[in-house]
């Protein structure tokens, strides 16, 4: 009986992922053209100033991304109508929008590190980090609701909004700002979408199954949700810390070039990550060892398959795509895929941990490694396209080491233990009652 439920629950979950992913196909593509159109008519040394900016947009959007799941693990192990824990969760997120605030002010320094005509973009991106981390209640209550259709209706929203409005982008440094401001509208729509969906349509979030350990929801408070946002910000600033860094060392047109071919191997990433809000549920209220196995196994898979395409086609895609100004070569392009693959076999890693509560301060460790591992790689090692590529990959490896190195010493039993249990073997339970 258990065997055929873990069937249908994985048939369940396969499923799920694959509507998602699908989704986020067809998000992936609508926002690669709106950086095409971009790219098209700022230009490729403007390009590397939008491609970086979008980079920490991402990175700010990653970070809420750990408030989200913190808040999808209390839905999956919470009950009560859906408007009522719509409002807790705003309010709760309160703040950690004003730290947002506070911290978002930090990228101020970025206008002179990335060379910016004016400090409108920074602005904007304070923006950003504002409505993502309310966006980040919104989303988290959905994927706790396990509401997917809703997810991918939204994704797939914005996107076709966002390229709408890129068309309106013109050319020179302005294209900067307005970039930004459309990556802003497309933010604020997803959220107030969401919330009515959560408040105009409670009736239909009450019909949702039941949570099985409503009393493990309390677990949650604003430990978890901070662990996660660092967790999220590390595992995505390893991948994003690259596209700055190009625009910093590299000539403008290079880092360019640079930015178009990581927002290419990107779509590996945001690919798999669908596979993530569809398993995130059922290992938050299951805990399943061979639920998480599947779900890495299945991400590994979609991020090979992707890369050899990618490998494959990369080169001819940017110059079709993006036009004669840009160049990517094949090199580039094979070592940002195997960043790209590792950096989504580690997402998925992540999330589960934190969804299971299991190895989180092991992933914890692994995720500063890499990330102190990329910093001192790209400051004193990385001054050419390729090394800047590889960035990513050498220290998620590194990480990935640290975690097998700390769980293994975490998991190992003590020598107190080992005596006794050396002692104990033989000794039948009538032995040891009569010794006592």
């Amino acid at each position: 009986m258990g065997n055929r439920d873990d069937r249908a629950e994985v048939k369940r979950l396969t499923r799920y992922g694959a509507l998602l992913v699908a989704a986020g196909g067809v998000t992936g593509v609508l926002n690669l053209l709106f950086n095409v159109v971009v790219a098209r008519r700022g230009g490729a040394a403007n390009y590397g100033a939008i491609g970086s900016l979008l980079t920490v947009v991402t990175v700010v959007g990653i970070v809420a991304t750990g408030l989200q799941y913190g808040i999808a693990r209390q839905a999956v192990l919470s009950s009560g109508a859906s408007r009522n824990l719509a409002s807790a969760a705003l309010r709760s997120l309160v703040p950690w929008a004003a730290a947002a605030l506070v911290l978002a002010m930090l990228f101020w320094p970025l206008s002179g590190f990335l060379r910016l005509s004016s400090l409108a973009p920074v602005v904007l991106i304070i923006g950003v980090a504002v409505v993502s981390v309310f966006g980040a209640g919104v989303s988290g209550l959905l994927v706790g609701f396990q509401r997917f259709r809703v997810i991918a209706a939204i994704g797939v929203g914005a996107a076709v909004l966002r390229l709408g409005l890129g068309f309106l982008v013109g050319r020179g440094p302005d294209a900067v700002t307005f970039t930004l401001t459309i990556s802003l509208v497309g933010l604020v729509a997803s959220f107030v979408v969401g919330l009515l969906f959560l408040t105009v349509g409670e009736r239909a979030v009450l019909a949702r199954p039941p949570a099985a350990e409503v009393a493990r929801g309390a677990e949650d408070g604003g430990a978890a949700r901070l662990l996660g946002a660092v967790m999220a910000g590390a595992l995505w600033t390893v991948w994003g810390l690259p596209v700055l860094f190009a625009r910093h060392l590299l000539n403008p047109s290079a880092a360019g070039d640079f930015a178009a071919a990581q927002l290419l191997a990107g779509a590996l990433i945001w690919g798999t990550a669908p596979l993530v809000t569809a398993f995130f549920p059922t290992i938050a209220r299951l805990r399943a060892r061979g639920t998480f196995l599947y779900g890495e196994a299945a991400t590994l898979v979609l991020a090979l398959a992707g890369a050899a395409v990618l490998s494959t086609l990369g080169p001819l895609l940017v110059e079709r795509l993006y036009g004669t100004d840009f160049l990517a070569s094949r090199s580039l392009l094979v070592v940002l895929s195997v960043s790209a693959s590792a950096t989504a076999c580690a997402t998925f890693a992540t999330w589960s941990a934190m969804a299971g509560k299991t190895h989180v301060g092991p992933v914890l460790a692994a995720l500063l490694v890499a990330l102190g591992t990329e910093v001192v790689w790209d400051l004193l090692g990385a001054h050419t396209p390729i090394a800047l590529a590889a960035a990513p990959a050498v220290s998620l490896i590194l990480g990935g080491t640290a975690f097998a190195t700390i769980a293994r010493a975490r998991t190992r039993p003590s020598a107190d233990t080992v005596s006794l249990s050396r002692d104990s073997v033989g000794t039948s339970p009538a032995a040891l009652e009569g010794e006592r």
